[in-house]
């Protein structure tokens, strides 16, 4: 057998040496040349993921001998690794106004940030349990230093604690469960998964305790308590990243185990998730109701989303994982045009409050307006496309059966409605005293003009975006 990678191969991994030598790069940089740092490490962290997309665009599929049993290069592999690296660009260019404002170190946040991507795109790609697992740490261990990266805030050093302590017992879930796996089946591939018996004890307490340590990257109820912390102690350029390129990575390992490796191995386990969706989607949404700081805000509105999205995880159709998909970008987009929005207003260190965005539209229009359409998409109020993304995730639920499920998800949408469109309120409403405007920024200006333009084509043309999906 041939042993040995060509330049077929190396070019299908190129979007992932890309990221290590453009991590080395940043690390070289900061060491050698620290004064040059902060001006430098943005423009080659995006050089970096710019030139990653490209290599991902253009990457053939191996069938290496060698890659294969740990890497998928298919269709899907692909749409998360550009996806991942469309995030990254997107948080390089929101993190600019929080440089300017604190002032901390540059090169080891964007050192870290491509680790984390590096990570993601190791989940989306993983054709085994191993793989999996090296991803989703790669991801953990540089989330775990990047919400405490501002080591002289309180509540950032306290987040940093929590999401490590809790972020071990995950991960030592979801190794415990990937070794019942392997004691039952004898192997961690997903190829050779597909076709063992999955009927033993041993396996079925292994998909339990798989289960749980990604119901907990999901953030979903009752493994969410991390989240509301973490969040609202994280800066917002993080808390954007965890919002999300961690919500999306936790999903993209969901359809990597369940809706392609054990496909609807046991209804049981299909009930349960269904159950899992109900508990977030109600809770999530009440106390969402209550929060009065931004961060927080998106936690438990995060946490919302999280129970939507697994509605077509308990499906486990094709389709569901079509509209899974099409929904996980929906999101993505409305996120970070909110947190772009929010970008201007953060300059405190315990972030944004709703005192700050009440009358945001007589202090600048233009931020109010995008602002409010993000979240009217998240809302998925007609027309925009966050409504024919839930209407999607509706109509593969209840063609599947689970009429109750779909009965929670409207009335839980008509809920989330209530606080999304409060702060549409806010932003519109007088203030008894004048706030000083927001600072402009060019960076993250480009950013939530995107978030707009991408937003308006798919809610014209929601069509367009299947297509780019497929």
């Amino acid at each position: 057998m041939d042993i040995s990678l060509s330049a077929n191969d190396y070019a299908a991994l190129a979007p992932l040496l890309i990221l290590l030598l453009g991590g080395l790069a940043l690390l070289l940089v900061q060491t050698f040349w620290e004064e040059e740092s902060d001006r430098v490490a943005p423009l080659l962290t995006l050089a970096t993921l710019i030139a990653a997309m490209f290599a991902a665009y253009q990457a053939p599929v191996s069938d290496n001998a060698l890659l294969t049993p740990w890497l998928k290069f298919d269709h899907l592999s692909r749409f998360f690794t550009l996806f991942f690296l469309a995030v990254g660009v997107g948080i390089t260019l929101l993190a600019s106004p929080f440089f300017q404002t604190f002032q901390p170190s540059r090169g080891e946040f964007f050192f870290l940030l491509l680790s984390a991507i590096f990570g993601l795109i190791l989940i989306g790609a993983s054709a085994d349990f191993l793989t999996l697992f090296i991803g989703i740490e790669t991801l953990s261990l540089s989330l775990y230093v990047l919400c405490g990266y501002m080591k002289r805030w309180k509540f950032s050093a306290e987040s940093s604690m929590k999401y490590f302590f809790m972020g071990s017992l995950a991960a030592a879930f979801l190794l415990y469960g990937i070794a019942l796996v392997y004691g039952a089946t004898g192997t961690t591939n997903f190829q050779a998964l597909q076709l063992a018996p999955k009927d033993s004890v041993l396996f079925l307490a292994g998909v339990v305790f798989i289960s749980f340590a990604l119901a907990f990257e999901v953030a979903a109820v009752p493994f969410h308590f991390w989240a509301p912390d973490v969040y609202e102690g994280a800066s917002t350029p993080v808390t954007a990243f965890m919002a999300i390129g961690t919500k999306v990575g936790a999903f993209a390992a969901f359809v990597r185990v369940f809706m392609e490796t054990f496909h609807q191995f046991n209804p049981l386990w299909n009930n349960g998730i269904a159950v899992l969706a109900m508990i977030t989607l109600i809770y999530a949404n009440f106390v969402a109701m209550r929060q009065l700081e931004i961060r927080r805000f998106f936690a438990y509105s995060g946490i919302s989303h999280a129970g939507f999205l697994l509605l077509p995880i308990a499906v486990g159709t094709p389709a569901a994982e079509d509209a899974l998909l099409y929904y996980l970008v929906v999101y993505a987009i409305a996120t970070i045009g909110a947190f772009g929005v929010i970008s201007f207003l953060d300059n405190k260190t315990h972030g944004v409050d709703f005192s700050q965005i009440k009358g945001l539209f007589r202090r600048s229009p233009w931020l109010a307006a995008i602002l409010s359409l993000c979240l009217l998409t998240l809302a998925g109020i007609p027309p925009t496309v966050g409504f024919f993304a839930k209407f999607y995730l509706f109509k593969v639920a209840y063609q599947a059966g689970y009429y109750a499920l779909v009965i929670v998800a409207l009335l839980t949408t008509i809920l989330s409605a209530y606080y999304y469109l409060r702060m549409v309120a806010l932003m519109f409403a007088d203030t008894p005293e004048e706030l000083a405007p927001p600072t402009k920024y060019f960076s993250p200006t480009l950013l939530v003009v995107a978030s707009l333009a991408a937003i308006a084509l798919f809610s014209f043309f929601p069509g367009l975006l299947h297509l780019a999906i497929e």
